[in-house]
């Protein structure tokens, strides 16, 4: 999406709909000054950076200048002229590089306070360079939990667990993997997961979370969702049965014989 561009682009549109001559002039008119803008419009970057890693923000059509400032949220971060040199300012002391050549900066050991929009003044950029700063963590491990419905069918479920942990939910994605044997299908939310009775239950399937740096995951043995089959236990017992009756019986008489 171009920023500003939707007003200068509706008048276009209105234009050249009204089909006269002077209208579809105007609109070619205005659709030539659009593109002619567009090399002085930026839209702010979203861009990702890592906790306690490093950050670089790239700037594009840079000409080397006598002077580059870099702000945060209208707060200077560094600055530097071709008279006083580089300067840093508040917690950015010691953790950021400028590059003078081409603008760049980048900040190093990043904080969640670190986190907004940073901008970059210079006579060397012509397009206005904004970059929207967003610092997150790995998430951590998550649990997984299943279920068994009264038609057999298993229902599983993704969490993390861990208490005050900054996981930015919003970023986290969830989905499934599972085997060939498993059907699995889509639960009411994303952490949700469905299994089909009829599925390879000696199979474990796998839950995996992710932002959009980090990945992490858990697995989950579908034998452990469903009540053991108590059958083979029984059969097992009968067989065994008989013989520990036949032990004891030898046992007595054993015993029996040496009394005597």
């Amino acid at each position: 999406e171009l920023c500003g561009c939707e007003p200068l682009a509706e008048t276009a549109r209105t234009a050249m709909a009204a089909g006269s001559a002077p209208g579809w002039a105007l609109g070619v008119l205005g659709v030539v000054y659009l593109f002619l803008k567009l090399d002085f419009i930026s839209c702010s970057q979203e861009i990702y950076g890592a906790m306690n890693g490093n950050v670089t923000f790239y700037v594009s059509k840079f000409h080397p200048s006598t002077e580059i400032i870099w702000k945060k949220e209208k707060n200077k971060v560094v600055e530097w002229d071709i008279q006083s040199g580089l300067e840093a300012f508040q917690s950015f002391k010691d953790r950021v590089y400028l590059d003078i050549g081409s603008g760049n900066l980048t900040i190093t050991r990043l904080t969640k306070s670190d986190e907004g929009l940073y901008e970059l003044e210079s006579p060397g950029v012509r397009n206005k360079s904004e970059f929207h700063l967003k610092v997150i963590a790995p998430p951590p491990s998550p649990s997984t939990f299943c279920s068994l419905s009264d038609d057999g069918n298993i229902t599983l479920t993704c969490e993390i667990m861990e208490a005050g942990y900054d996981i930015d939910g919003n970023l986290l994605q969830y989905s499934w993997e599972c085997p060939p044997t498993v059907q699995c299908h889509r639960g009411l939310s994303p952490s949700e997961a469905y299994v089909l009775k009829k599925s390879d239950l000696s199979q474990n399937v796998q839950c995996i979370v992710s932002n959009p740096l980090f990945r992490t995951s858990a697995s989950i043995s579908l034998s452990t969702c469903v009540p053991e089959d108590n059958t083979r236990h029984r059969y097992v017992l009968f067989a065994i049965l008989p013989a520990v009756i036949c032990g004891l019986l030898f046992l007595k008489c054993f015993l029996g014989r040496h009394s005597q």
